[in-house]
């Protein structure tokens, strides 16, 4: 049997939706699709985008069949006050309803994944640090992590939603020991087997023996000694001037990179636009494309939905690994 996977629309103000009903055309044979959203936002986006798609209005996941249309899990109340490209708190109010919603779905079992549309933080407010922060806490996650998966290569970030400042702050070596094991653990759970991960260097040329910093030699290099010699085929820290592209070209298939944007920059060039996100650490698989909300083009049929297919096909993927 196909999976049952549901899929958040994101802010209503967004290309959220348009990218998911561009995607479901082809992705509609893989799984069973359940969209989160309300019934404004998303019959306003089928009459731009997607005029005629066969959908079903459920009221609950136990509603949904192996029937070949996408089931829409109506949630919370009209959205027809929200203009495309208008940034404001009731969108943001909005896309957290879903994205509640679905995380509490995929906790009791109904649903396999969650496939999550961009979401605006600033848009949401109260503190709201993202989407995998989010689901992580729902879940009550001891450990959680950001990774990023290219048809390349992969990349865990360290770190993720903080001032270069404050990140650098927390980096250490029981923090990247524990960090290390634990992406060595989800790459088993998922059955990626033999995975070489390679830790990215905090300074320009891994520190240069000291000239430009000393973190790398007293901070990472013991973390990569510890766990090498635990069995996990883990080196570094690497110069990251040079390692992502060493990763493209096949000499590794994980980078550890210490901060958010040493790691997306790289492979958002690199993926052009296919590198999709993935929580690690949840019990059950979420995706999400690595693109946001786009408001300046929402609602105009400009946005791609390449990124969003892939995160579509990519949750599909690692529930099958789960098996």
């Amino acid at each position: 049997m196909r999976p049952t996977i549901g899929i958040t629309a994101g802010d209503p103000a967004g290309i959220g939706l348009e990218v998911v009903l561009k995607s479901i055309s082809t992705t509609l044979p893989l799984a069973r699709w359940v969209l989160f959203a309300d019934r404004f936002v998303f019959e306003r986006n089928c009459v731009l985008f997607a005029a005629g798609m066969k959908h079903k209005s459920i009221g609950s996941t136990s509603e949904v069949t192996d029937e070949p249309v996408l089931f829409v899990r109506q949630v919370g109340g009209d959205t027809s006050d929200i203009g495309f490209g208008n940034c404001s708190r009731d969108s943001g109010e909005r896309a957290l309803a879903y994205l509640k919603t679905a995380g509490e779905e995929a906790l009791s079992g109904s649903i396999h994944a969650v496939v999550t549309a961009p979401v605006s933080k600033e848009a949401i407010g109260d503190g709201f640090h993202g989407q995998t922060d989010f689901l992580a806490e729902m879940a009550g996650c001891q450990q959680f992590g950001m990774a990023f998966f290219a048809p390349s290569f992969k990349v865990v970030l360290a770190t993720i939603h903080l001032s270069l400042r404050d990140a650098l702050g927390l980096i250490s070596t029981d923090h990247y020991v524990r960090l290390i094991r634990f992406v060595d653990s989800e790459l088993r759970r998922f059955k990626f087997l033999n995975q070489r991960i390679a830790v990215a260097a905090i300074n320009p040329h891994a520190g240069e023996g000291g000239i430009f910093g000393r973190e790398d030699i007293d901070v990472l290099a013991p973390a990569v000694k510890q766990c090498a010699s635990e069995g996990i085929a883990v080196s570094g820290p690497h110069p990251a001037d040079s390692l992502y592209f060493r990763a493209h070209a096949g000499e590794f298939d994980v980078v550890i990179a210490p901060y958010h944007d040493q790691g997306l920059i790289p492979v958002k060039l690199i993926a052009h636009g296919q590198a999709v996100n993935v929580t690690l650490g949840l019990p059950y698989v979420r995706t999400s494309p690595d693109h946001g909300t786009a408001f300046s083009i929402a609602g105009k049929g400009q946005a791609d939905p390449a990124g969003m297919t892939a995160a579509m096909e990519c949750a599909v993927d690692l529930v099958n690994r789960l098996k």
